[in-house]
């Protein structure tokens, strides 16, 4: 995949089709469009291409909304690489491009600078300055300038709308499970496994603690997961929290129990797949009461990989 980030292209594509959008998670609804580009760029002998925004448009246009990424830039750039977009381009979201009117965009970047022969788009697509350009607006640019626009239906899920916000909300109350449904794979968070307090090993649960730069954590609470590492795939339990049994006010950690499994991780690049939601944190009486519960939790989490047919199983994509 090439990867652009600026309008400073040289490069001259063959017939290519395009759809532009944030594309956070990269969910089925995503994927979806991103299948349609590529088929209608096969048709047409050219290039799938893509645009999205760096920063995200909201960050700039309402910067006191919180808006966690689902996936951090990078790991964006490695989905969309994966599903199999030819060319990526990255627009630098700043001041002077929200101003940019919708006849300008489509006349200087998707006529002159990129010459596309398509445009493929998300039900609810908006662009230019103040969300001005629409739909209808596109598809009689795209007669008058020789590009098709096809318009992709929202995607339902047990009818349900696919779609990141709704994602953000699922993730944000713990619902693992339904989040990792929308996305078409489980929800997942990578960092590093540094050095902590020690305190599972002591309730005979010895955990790996993770440091990430992911901002959007699932709700407090404890989890079944899945540890990836060194191209080895195992189950776990993992807490995330403030060990309230142990004081209040502590900073947030991610801790996991990895089963079967013994080692030195400190230092390791580490992936955590959140599966399916065993239970809120809860403050115990005392570290036996909690080491008595992990063991529960445990044995929650044993079941749950059991019913599911084992390690290493992804959800199914839609």
């Amino acid at each position: 995949m090439l990867v652009f980030e600026s309008f400073d292209i040289r490069e001259k594509f063959e017939s290519p089709v395009l759809t532009i959008g944030n594309y956070d998670g990269i969910h089925l609804g995503h994927r979806r469009i991103i299948e349609r580009v590529r088929e209608r760029a096969a048709q047409l002998s050219g290039v799938s291409m893509l645009m999205t925004f760096r920063p995200h448009p909201l960050h700039l246009l309402l910067p006191d909304r919180e808006l966690a990424a689902i996936t951090p830039f990078e790991e964006k750039k490695r989905l969309i690489r994966d599903a199999g977009i030819d060319v990526l381009l990255i627009a630098p979201f700043t001041a002077e491009f929200a101003r940019i009117e919708p006849e300008e965009f489509i006349a200087s970047i998707l006529v002159e600078k990129l010459a596309i022969k398509g445009l493929v788009i998300g039900h609810d697509f908006r662009f230019g300055h103040l969300g001005r350009g629409d739909t209808p607006f596109l598809q009689e640019a795209g007669r008058r300038s020789g590009f098709f626009v096809e318009v992709v239906d929202a995607i339902t899920l047990e009818g349900e709308r696919v779609g990141s916000n709704r994602i953000r909300t699922l993730v944000s109350a713990g619902d693992a499970a339904k989040a990792g449904q929308l996305l078409g794979r489980p929800l997942a968070i990578e960092g590093v496994v540094i050095r902590a307090q020690g305190r599972g090993k002591t309730l005979g649960y010895p955990t790996i603690n993770l440091e990430t730069d992911y901002s959007l954590l699932p709700k407090n609470g404890v989890y079944a997961t899945e540890v990836e590492f060194d191209g080895r795939t195992y189950g776990g339990v993992t807490n995330i929290g403030r060990n309230p049994t142990f004081g209040q006010g502590g900073e947030q950690s991610i801790e996991t129990f990895i089963l079967d499994f013994e080692g030195d991780l400190y230092d390791k690049q580490v992936r955590l797949h959140f599966l399916e939601r065993i239970r809120d944190e809860i403050k115990f009486g005392s570290a036996e009461e909690l080491a008595a519960h992990i063991a529960k939790d445990v044995e929650t989490a044993r079941d749950y990989f059991r019913q599911r047919g084992g390690i290493g199983r992804r959800a199914k994509r839609a």
